[in-house]
Formats: C-alpha cells, structure tokens, sequence
C-alpha cells in the first residue's frame, strides 16, 4: 500500500484544526452572548460622572438646573417669600451630575441639588439653612422624582451611593418593597422607583 504523500496529510491536518478553531469560537461567543444577555436583563448598571472627565453634554449642570425651574415646586426652584413683614430668599448653590443607573435599556441620571434659605433680610437670623435633594431625571433632563438628601455630598460608585466610606443608597436592589416604594435613600427617604416594572404602592 501506498504511504500518504505528505502534502495530502498536511492538508488533512489543517483542515482539522481549522474545524476545532471554529468549534471554539462558536462556543466563546455563546457564552458570552449569554453573559451579556444576563447583564442586560436581569442586571442594575450605574455609570459614575467623575469630576473633570469627558462629557459629550458640558451643559449637564445648566440642563439639570433649567430642569429645576420647569419643575415649578417651591423646594426645587430659587425663590424670595415673605414672613410676618420679614423677607427671605431660597438661593441654588450647588447642583451636581453623579451620573446614570440602568436597569436593562432604561436609564436615568441621579444629580444632587443644595438650596440654601437665608436669614432674614437685613438680618444674620436665623442662622442660613442648607436643604439638599437627590434628584432623578430622565436622559432629557426631565426631572422625573426627587427625595431630600440632607449633606449631598455623594458618589454614585458602581450601583451604590456613597458619601465617604458609608453606602446610603443601593440601586441594584429591585424587590418587591423597592419596586412599590422606592429605593431607600439614607436610611430616612424614599426615592421613587423609576424603571417601568414599577408597582403600585400599597402603603396607606
């Protein structure tokens, strides 16, 4: 019998490793079609807005604020009022973009808001007094709910809310209780659940 020339096996051989390369590489993309299946699905993904990092939207701050205004509620927007013949007024000092949380292809941005009522005019009394807010908008910067956020001072760091090294906020967190009320903001304030499997709150 006749040995096998050495080009036909070469080719032979190169046709079945060329067929085991495909084998794995229909498997790897599988399983990663199926991991990305699972984030995207069943997953919460937040993404931080780091100071002095690339934004294609540098207007975010003056978006959030004109966001403010359009709310027309008294807490949210600067304004000037009247006490007993005694005037004060409610200032914006800060508003800051912590970034977006995510939960399949919904997403929403988290800023932060500090308003600060003044004393009285003309006067160093009462002492001025801070009020902050977290503030959820939708990817148009339509304010969608708020909650108040005594020292907004606060990171979004990957789906938890940090101020310092204490988490305050977690909003991976998709049960029941969150869907219905909202996720639990400091330990004191709701923040609304806002992606659309929602459910009613059955609170009184």
């Amino acid at each position: 019998m006749l040995a096998p020339k050495p080009i036909t096996f070469l080719v032979g051989l190169l046709f079945l490793l060329s067929l085991a390369i495909s084998f794995c590489l229909m498997a790897f993309r599988n399983q990663d079609a199926e991991a990305k299946s699972k984030e995207t699905y069943d997953g919460a993904s937040a993404i931080a807005l780091e100071p002095g990092s690339y934004t294609p939207q540098p207007d975010i701050v003056s978006r959030i604020t004109s966001a403010l205004a359009a709310s027309k509620l008294d807490q949210l927007t600067p304004h000037t009022s009247q006490e007993n013949g005694t005037k004060f007024s409610y200032n914006l000092k800060s508003v800051a973009c912590l970034g977006t949380i995510g939960r399949g292809t919904e997403r929403f941005v988290l800023a932060t808001a500090l308003f600060i009522r003044s004393s009285a005019e003309n006067s160093e009394y009462p002492p001025p007094r801070g009020h902050g807010f977290l503030l959820c908008l939708s990817p148009s910067y339509q304010l969608i709910s708020h909650c108040p956020l005594d020292f907004p001072q606060v990171k979004l760091i990957d789906t938890k809310l940090m101020r310092g090294e204490e988490t305050i906020a977690d909003f991976s967190v998709s049960g029941t209780a969150t869907r219905q009320r909202g996720f639990l903001i400091d330990g004191t304030a709701f923040l609304p659940y806002p992606f659309a499997d929602h459910l009613p709150d059955k609170q009184p």
